[in-house]
């Protein structure tokens, strides 16, 4: 007899038979509601339920016949038959659809804002923070193995000149002084430094405010390593292991050898210094086939001592 509680993901009544697909951050179980093994207000009872209700059942696992076996269901296996159900927590027809069919469109982004709750059940975005969590276990696990220390550091702290304005935060304590959240733990880095922890990092919350961006929010984490006595070679050769590492153990991909730009070449190949490289599209320098262009855009450039670039792009 087992004990299981979750979601009714979906149910199929075939007449008298009900099965209820019963979810949880696991994945999906098969629930058999049958008058041979089912009592019958139980019965009744699964075939009254709605997506997204939330249920006990106890029950018997059971082997599923070959031929009835779900796989896309990593228990596709077995399936539970039900001998007793209870309601925890009713549930009306969800705002958006949580378990959606193969072709249905997910719900618009503001609609799913709204809804967050609801949004954050569905199997792709859990797997996305069950991810993150792996990937910063085995993050902690690769620099304790080197020696790092993983430190804490305060976030009600005093203003550093860095790039962007601070979130401020006043102080009850202090009328008329404010504390700031820190763009990143600056001030705190060399005081360790100095103090001794010569090798330590944190998983740390940055708060900056300013605009949106592509790759920006006002807060954001980052993974903050920190050395003494470092060489360029040293900090590089950790962050290519740490990548490495990261990439095996979370996603199985072997990532190789990193190959090591100078900024001179990003510029030259790509235009930026940190260039995605999987399109290729490399820049080569056309300023001789062009030099007798009267194209005004060009013409102008080339008349100020600026050069002309260009990719391919296949096909185009």
């Amino acid at each position: 007899m087992v004990r299981l509680g979750g979601w009714i993901h979906r149910r199929r009544d075939l007449g008298g038979i009900v099965f209820l697909d019963l979810r949880d951050r696991d994945g999906l179980v098969q629930l058999s509601c049958d008058p041979k093994w089912t009592p019958p207000d139980v019965l009744i009872l699964a075939a009254s339920l709605g997506a997204e209700t939330v249920v006990l059942i106890e029950g018997v696992v059971v082997e599923r016949l070959e031929a009835s076996r779900d796989t896309t269901m990593i228990s596709r296996d077995v399936e539970v038959q039900v001998r007793a159900l209870r309601v925890v927590g009713p549930a009306v027809t969800p705002a958006i659809p949580v378990g959606r069919r193969e072709g249905e469109d997910l719900a618009a982004e503001e609609l799913r804002l709204q809804h967050r709750v609801l949004d954050l059940r569905r199997p792709e975005l859990q797997a996305n923070i069950i991810m993150r969590h792996r990937l910063l276990q085995q993050a902690r696990r690769t620099l304790s193995d080197l020696g790092f220390l993983e430190i804490e550091t305060p976030i009600l702290t005093k203003p550093t000149p860095e790039g962007a304005r601070d979130y401020l935060v006043p102080s009850r304590v202090h009328p008329g002084q404010w504390y700031a959240l820190p763009q990143s733990p600056q001030i705190f880095k060399q005081i360790l430094m100095v103090a001794g922890m010569d090798r330590y990092f944190q998983i740390v919350k940055c708060f900056r405010d300013e605009d949106l961006r592509a790759d920006r929010q006002p807060e954001f984490t980052q993974i903050d390593i920190e050395m003494s006595f470092a060489t360029r070679e040293v900090v590089m050769e950790l962050a290519t292991n740490l990548a490495r590492t990261l990439w095996k153990e979370i996603l199985g991909v072997e990532v190789g050898e990193i190959p090591i730009l100078s900024y001179d070449t990003c510029i030259r190949l790509y235009g930026i210094d940190a260039p995605d490289r999987r399109f290729g599209m490399e820049l080569a320098e056309v300023t001789a086939a062009l030099a007798g262009t009267e194209f005004t855009v060009i013409r102008s450039q080339l008349d100020a001592g600026g050069i002309a670039k260009a990719f391919v792009v296949d096909g185009g």
